[in-house]
Formats: structure tokens, sequence, C-alpha cells
């Protein structure tokens, strides 16, 4: 039987919110990384922002064999 999380402990909304105003290449290169996208990617209007507390998901790769309605 899997684990599943139920109760997630989020990061701080002002962490968030600070974050958020940096901004998403100066966060990514303060952690280490670069080129998050291709140089030639815009977003679709000016000033489009979003943040927010995420949570990675495992699970399978594939429905086991039996388990899926595909067939």
């Amino acid at each position: 039987m899997p684990d599943v999380i139920t109760q997630i402990e989020r990061a701080d909304t002002a962490i968030i919110h600070g974050l958020a105003d940096a901004g998403v290449a100066i966060v990514h290169d303060a952690q280490g990384r670069t080129g998050p996208l291709a140089g030639r990617l815009r977003p679709i209007f000016a000033g489009a922002r979003i943040a927010a507390s995420a949570v990675t998901v495992s699970g399978p790769r594939r429905a086991p064999i039996g388990r899926c309605s595909c067939h």
C-alpha cells in the first residue's frame, strides 16, 4: 500500500509573495539554475504573474496490467 500524505506543510504566504515580487528569473538563478525557458517564449499579456506553494506527486508510470480501461 503506498503512502498517502494528506497534511502538507505549506510555505509561508509572506515568502511566496516575496518570491513572486522577485520574479522567476531571479529566483531561478538564486537556486543555482539557468535557462528555465527558451528566450523566445513570452507571456500572453504583460504583467502576468502567479505564485503558489506546489506539491510534487510521484505515481506509477503506467497503469498496472489488468487495471487500465484503455484496452
